[in-house]
Formats: structure tokens, sequence, C-alpha cells
């Protein structure tokens, strides 16, 4: 049962946010009754989700590739097929069993909902309207020993639609057709298997590490009924967020990766914020603040560092927005989403819980005694003030670490994912590796389109085969079609077609209705070297620089990378400055200081490169791979990860990190003393962000288990940053900075000076602060790991 409400006349601390704390604690019934239903009428309007979330979202939009995508889309069989089957028998695919069981099998799939076209060894493109026919066997769907032959499937490009197909598809492909073995590959195939894997690995995660995260919530709370309090937090960020995703999708694509991305930040910042607030209720009630007055005073000061943080991340990850790519755009609203909902929550439902639960149990500790001995040892002041003793020499040690650390992030290589992110013994990844070894004449599609031109005069199909013929030459080039034929070596495979020919079902050359769209005409060249190599990109801008019979347009997965990176590269500068100006302009309000607001941004930036060099160093280049758990080295790192990565680290350290400089400025406020003052602040928040990191971890090493490579190095290099944070960045770095700078941290012109709110004073013991003396010389943490 809830104690009464708070009387309204029993605190007068002024100041919006003490209007806040007390406006929730008179009416903690309310407050608390609301948050439960917010939440059950949040998840009820984001139930199924997931059916609606995006699995792509990794390509920048409106770049030539995304344009020569979307007019391929226009055709039944335009681009490269999404799903392809292996089609493999002891003897040969020209035997007529082999024959007659894939012809059946390609003319069933073809009738399959989603499926728009169709083509095979045995009966060329299909689609669900063609009639039947016996085209002549195309050389480049059969493999060179003869056993094994291809079926290529064009499906919707409507999301769902698309993954319903697939599994009709890879149903229907299970089904016994001997004497053929059927096996699937592509990007379609490759998307489902990353979400089961992702989908099972995420709960074998939750089940390993939420036993470990409420033992460790009790043991930093103290009691069961202030651990509840970031589950329930969490809740609310969490499932409101999902909802506003939800809302989402009916008018962008949103990526699977925002609603994993929520689960993990929410929590995170669950943690952090009620833990500030609990941590400051308790220090209050130590020094003898009556209870009203103590709820009131822990929001007010642990409150304007829970908004100074949400401020701080909220608004720096409005940088994501700027960046043409959905899978970037989806994380900055669910990031922002989260990071506010947290805010607002916890800055609501702590001090209707602590008012809901009076003194006694709110104040309840059994580990009590333990964090006494603690305060007393004040091993973090005594740190704090080994650092300040020797600041340069601890300076010159952590930064040359951290650039240690970062070095290899120089010889990063950017791509794009395939099947290799999946556990090497997939069943995906091992038919992907034969459809490359066996058909070496597929490999990666290069799409070439000439808009608004086709070949409607003799004159017109000689320019088209002259230059399919030198683009089938070029080294590197594996095979190519078009509306003329199909060629290898600069050299035409079997009767050339006529474009100018009456498109008639029955002609053998169906390749006309293919390639010629009413946009224009496109032209498919395989090539051999892996789409983000940097061969591909070698040969992609030489097929760039052949001459075409109309300007020519470059698609396929090389040129999407190409042009996603180039443009993620032209807005990063503008996304970096909103990070800056955002963040420099908060801070500057938070402490009052010119100097401070830069070295966090300073300090932040080359943890965070460091923690990327480690990114390249274990994942691109394979170094270290028996810490993490078993995983394919590719070469490359994901064009996405290290942006994924900086908006997960990024938020963290700000937390720690605003954490940090309210204790400390709060500190010098009272002693005029930096060196004292950032020892007492250091004492004070170190017990705090310790605490949170460790539940970080925790949920992130239960992630780092998982068998999908990409998750696994987002986790990975998340935790290496908490921890860095943790036990390098804020007791070492920091202290020695400040120290260095002396009175400088505290420097703010003139003019700022008069515009800039004046900080709170400090108050006598007992009523809103803790006092601090030579014999007490840290604030009491009252949570501590």
């Amino acid at each position: 049962m809830c104690e009464p409400p708070l009387h309204p006349n029993r605190s007068h601390i002024p100041g919006p946010l003490a209007a806040l704390a007390r406006w929730a604690a008179r009416r903690n019934r309310l407050v608390l009754a609301a948050a439960a239903l917010f939440v059950l009428l949040t998840g009820l309007l984001s139930a199924g989700v997931s059916a609606h979330l995006s699995s792509g979202g990794w390509l920048a939009e409106n770049t030539t590739a995304a344009q020569v995508r979307n007019r391929l889309a226009q055709s039944p069989h335009g681009g490269m097929p999404p799903l392809l089957l292996l089609a493999r028998t002891t003897g040969s695919v020209d035997d007529p069993a082999a024959r007659t069981a894939g012809t059946r099998l390609a003319e069933d799939l073809r009738q399959v909902p989603g499926v728009t076209g169709v083509d095979s060894y045995w009966t060329g493109p299909l689609t669900p309207t063609t009639p039947a026919r016996t085209p002549p066997s195309d050389p480049l769907l059969r493999a060179g020993d003869g056993h094994t032959a291809l079926i290529a499937l064009w499906l919707d490009a409507t999301e769902h639609v698309r993954h319903d197909a697939t599994e009709h598809v890879l149903a229907h492909a299970a089904r016994p057709h001997r004497p053929l073995e059927i096996r699937a590959a592509g990007e379609a195939v490759v998307t489902r298997e990353f979400q089961r894997h992702s989908e099972q690995d995420l709960l074998r995660t939750e089940l390993l590490a939420m036993p470990i995260t409420l033992v460790l919530l009790l043991l930093i709370f103290g009691s069961i009924a202030t651990a509840v309090l970031p589950l329930a937090i969490g809740a609310v960020a969490i499932t409101g967020t999902t909802a506003i995703l939800r809302a989402l999708t009916t008018a962008t694509p949103v990526s699977t990766f925002a609603l994993s991305l929520t689960t993990a930040v929410g929590l995170a910042l669950a943690v952090d914020y009620s833990l500030f607030l609990v941590a400051r209720y308790r220090e209050e009630i130590a020094g003898g603040c009556p209870h009203p007055e103590a709820v009131i005073t822990a929001v007010r000061t642990a409150g304007r560092t829970v908004a100074a943080s949400a401020g701080v991340v909220a608004i720096s990850l409005l940088g994501l927005l700027l960046f043409p790519v959905p899978l970037m755009r989806s994380l900055g609203m669910a990031g922002i989403s989260v990071v506010l909902l947290a805010a607002a929550a916890s800055l609501l439902i702590v001090p209707a819980a602590l008012a809901c639960l009076g003194e006694r149990r709110a104040g309840r500790d059994f580990l009590a005694r333990r964090r006494q001995a603690a305060r007393s040892a004040a091993r973090w002041h005594s740190l704090a003030s080994a650092v300040m003793r020797r600041p340069l020499a601890v300076l010159t040690l952590t930064a040359a670490l951290l650039v240690l650390l970062a070095l290899p992030f120089r010889d990063v290589n950017l791509g794009l994912s395939d099947e290799r992110v999946l556990p090497a013994d997939s069943p995906v990844v091992t038919a992907t590796e034969d459809l490359r070894t066996g058909f070496p004449q597929v490999g990666t599609e290069v799409d070439v389109f000439l808009p608004g031109w086709r070949p409607a005069s003799p004159d017109d199909a000689d320019r088209l085969d002259a230059y399919a013929r030198r683009l089938s030459e070029l080294p590197g080039v594996q095979g190519l079609r078009t509306a003329t034929g199909t060629y290898l070596d600069g050299k035409s495979v079997g009767a050339r077609c006529d474009p100018t020919a009456e498109l008639a079902a029955s002609r053998p050359c169906s390749g006309v209705r293919r390639f010629t769209l009413p946009t224009g005409t496109w032209l498919a060249l395989n090539s051999a070297p892996r789409p983000y190599s940097a061969a591909a990109a070698h040969l992609l801008h030489t097929i760039r620089t052949q001459p075409a019979p109309a300007p020519a347009l470059t698609g396929g997965a090389t040129a999407e990378l190409l042009d996603t990176r180039d443009v993620t590269f032209q807005w990063l500068p503008a996304a970096l400055a909103v990070v800056v100006v955002a963040t420099l302009a908060l801070l500057l309000v938070f402490t009052r200081s010119l100097f401070l607001p830069l070295k966090a941004l300073v300090i932040n930036s080359l943890s965070l490169t460091a923690t990327f060099g480690a990114m390249v160093y274990v994942f691109q280049q394979g170094h270290l791979r028996n810490l993490v758990g078993a995983f394919t080295v590719t070469g490359t790192t994901d064009l996405a990860l290290p942006f994924i990565a900086f908006f997960l680290a990024f938020g963290l350290s700000m937390d720690y990190e605003i954490l940090l400089l309210a204790r400390v400025s709060e500190a010098y406020n009272r002693s005029r003393d930096t060196a004292r003052a950032t020892a007492e602040g250091l004492q004070a928040a170190a017990p705090l962000f310790t605490a949170s990191a460790a539940v970080v971890l925790v949920v992130l090493l239960a992630l780092a288990a998982t068998d999908v490579t990409d998750i696994k190095i987002i986790a990975v290099t998340v935790a290496l940053s908490v921890l860095l944070d943790a036990v390098v960045i804020r007791p070492l770095m920091v202290p020695a900075v400040i120290k260095l700078a002396g009175a400088a941290n505290w420097w703010l012109p003139s003019v700022l000076r008069r515009l800039l709110p004046l900080p709170s004073a400090p108050e006598p013991l007992g009523h809103g602060s803790v006092e601090t003396t030579a014999s007490k010389p840290a604030t009491d943490a009252s949570l501590a790991t």
C-alpha cells in the first residue's frame, strides 16, 4: 500500500523540477496508475510491430543505384534475382527425369503469390502469365560439371509480400523433387535467415541476461521495492517508443534494428536515470533531510542531471536524421523517442514511487553497512587525488592507450553485410559458396540502365550489340545479357536477338521482353569479384567510363555500396556539426563553462575512435577471435555499424560524463577548490556510473554470444566503450585534464555569464544537499557496486 500523498505545504523548494516532483509526489497513486495504463495501451498499439518493420534500409535513397533498382522493379525479371535455387542431381541436368522435374518445379513456382518472374535452365524466363514452351537451354544457368542447374526467382518489392513469397517458395522447394536436390541462396533467403537467427539470439540473450540483471539491480538498489523502478521506467520508454515506431511505419520504412536498439537503450537509460534519482534521495535522507523534502530535492538536483543528459543525447541524435539512409533515420527516431520517454518517465515515476513507498521502504537498503564501509574507505577519492598528483603522466599514458587502440581504424574498409554474417555452417552460406564455385558466370550482378533509350532500329540494335560485346570482354566480367542476346568474352553465345522484330512469345529471343522496358533498356553483367571488394569497385569504374549508346546509369550491389558511402560521407560534416553544436550548447548551459564541454567532446571522441579501432582490429582483421566467439572474417566493416555503435556508446558515455560533471560542479560551488571538488565529485559519481556500467555490460556480453556477426560486433564494440569509460576515461583521464586546466575549467565570458542562468546555491545539511568536510571527502553516494 502507498503512503498518504505528501502534504502540499511541507516543501517550498523552488524551481520547475521541484514543482514537477511536488506534483508527482502529491498525486503518486494517479501517476503510477497512469504509467501502468500507458504501458498497457502502447503495448496494445504496438502489437505485431515486427511484421511492419523493414529488414533493409541499409542503402541510401535517391542515388543513381537506387534509381536503377526502382526502374528495374518495373520488370518481372529486373535486376539480380533475390532468390536462387540450386537444383543438383547425381546424373546430368539434361537427363529427361531431371529436365521434367526442373520444368515442373519452375512452372509451379511461378504461380506462388508474390513471385513476379522465374528463369531456369530448362524453361527460360517465365512470368505468371507466360505460356508453356520449350526454349533452348541457357548455358549461364548450368554448372560446368553438368550436375547442377539454377532456378532464379524475382519477387514483389513490397516487404511483407516478399517475405511471404520467400516462405512459400522455400516450403515448396523442400518437398521431394526427384532426382533433384534443391538448396536456396540469394538476398531474400539471407535476410530471412538473418531475422530468424536474430530473433533466436535476442530471446537467448534475454533468458541469459535477465536473471543476472535482476540480481544486479537488487544489489545496486538494496531492496526489491526500488529495484523494480528501472524495469517500470524501461517498460514505459520501450513500449512508448515501439508504439511510435509502429505509427511511423505507415509513413516511412523503419528498420528492425531500431526495435532491437530501443530495448537495449531503454533499459540502460532506465537504470541510469532511476539510479541517479534514488541515490540522491538517499543522500538527502542520510544528511537529515525530511522525507518529503528529500524526494523533491532529489528531483531538483539529480533531475537536472537527467534532463541535461537526455537533452544532449536526444538533440545530438538529430544528426542521424540528416542521412538519406532509412536505417540511420530509423535509429535517430527510435533513439530520440526512447531517450525523451525514459527521462520523462524517470522524473515522474521515481518521485511518485518514493512518495508512495514512504521513507521506511524507500530508504531501505539491506547492503547499507557494506556501502557505508566503502564510503568510509573513500577509494575513488583517493584514486582521484593520486591522479591529480601526477596529472600529466596519467593523461599521457591514457591518451597513448586510446590512440594505440584507435590506430587500426586507419585501415577500415567499409562494405555492406552479406551471407557471411551468418554462422559458417548455415545452409544458406554453404549454398551461396557452392553457387559462386559452380556458377562463376553468375557472380555478382552489375546492372547498366540506358534510360529513355530503346533499340528501335537495326542501327540501334548494332550499337547495343557492340556495347554489350565491349563490356563482356572487360576483365572480371563473366557473362552479359541484354536485349540482343547473351555474351561471353566479347562474343555472342547462341543466336543474336533482333529487338526490332515483333515481340512474339514463340520467338526464342524472349530476352527482348525482359531487357527492354517502357522507360529504357538494361544490361545485366555478371562480375567475378565479390561486390564490396576493391576489384569490384575498379570494375564498376571501368564500366562507367565505357562509351554507351546513351547516357548510362549503373546499379547492383557494388554501385549501391559506393553510392551509399558517398552520400553518407557527403552528409557526415553536417551531422557532426549538429552533434557538436547541440552538445556544446547544452553542456555550456549545464556547466556554465566553456572548457568542460570542449573537454567532454574531445575525450568522448577519442574514446569512441579507440573502440572503432578495436572493431576493425578484431572483426575486420580477425584478431582475438577466440575471445569473442566464432565468426567469418570478411575483410570489410559494414558501413552502418560504426554509426550504430556511435549511437549507443555516445549516449551512455554522455550519461556518465554529465553525472560526473554535475557532482564536480556541485562540489566546486561549495568549496571553490577544483582539486577537492574533482575528488569529491568522483567519489560521489563513480559508484553510480560503475553500477550502471555493470548492468549494461551484462546485457551486451550476453548479446555478444549471438551467431550473427553484425550483432556481435555492435555488442562487443559498445561493451568495450562502456568498459573504457568506466575504468579509464572517468576515473583517470577526466581528473587529470581537470587538474591541468585549473581555473580554466570554470572560465566563462562575461557576456555568457550574464545570459546563462545561475546555478542553485548550496543548501545547509538536511535541506537539500550533503555537506562535505575534510574528514568526509565526498558526497554520500549511497548506491555502490
